[in-house]
């Protein structure tokens, strides 16, 4: 089973549309309630120096988050949540009513579940791409070096 912090990150490496059509098919008898009214806006991007480990703002980055509660015809109630960067709402109540279904294990978090591993998959894949690219830009100084010295410096 895959922690819940990368849930996120799981499930955003679909289509925006993938997400909210499926939790809308998921709270089709639920009644969703907002905890707190969903917000867009941007965050400051803190960073740490990494020689006088001094922090600085590297820029702004779009932030949405939602807070959420569903409701059953029981008036059973279950919390969810989610903070992701980017700027549509709709996409944050998305993700926050997959938060509650599978923190719960509500009904279809199967479904959840299932996206959540193929996001995963991607992800890593992905990561994986990003490590090879860095690989070939790597330079080897210890060949600099060493034509210095053939040239007599």
């Amino acid at each position: 089973m895959i922690p819940q912090n990368h849930w996120v990150r799981a499930l955003t490496a679909h289509s925006p549309q993938t997400i909210q059509s499926l939790a809308e098919r998921l709270t089709l008898n639920w009644k969703v309630n907002f905890k707190a009214l969903p917000q867009a806006g941007l965050s400051l991007l803190q960073m740490e120096d990494g020689v006088f480990h001094e922090p600085y703002y590297l820029g702004e980055i779009p932030l949405v988050s939602a807070w959420i509660e569903l409701t059953n015809s029981a008036q059973e109630s279950f919390e969810g949540a989610a903070q992701v960067m980017h700027d549509s709402e709709e996409l944050a109540i998305a993700l926050a009513i997959c938060d509650a279904i599978m923190t719960h294990h509500l009904p279809g978090w199967q479904n959840i579940a299932e996206l959540i591993q193929q996001g995963m998959e991607k992800r890593i894949w992905e990561d994986q791409q990003r490590g090879l690219m860095l690989a070939k830009t790597r330079v080897n100084f210890s060949l600099l070096s060493q034509e210095e010295d053939d040239a007599g410096y």
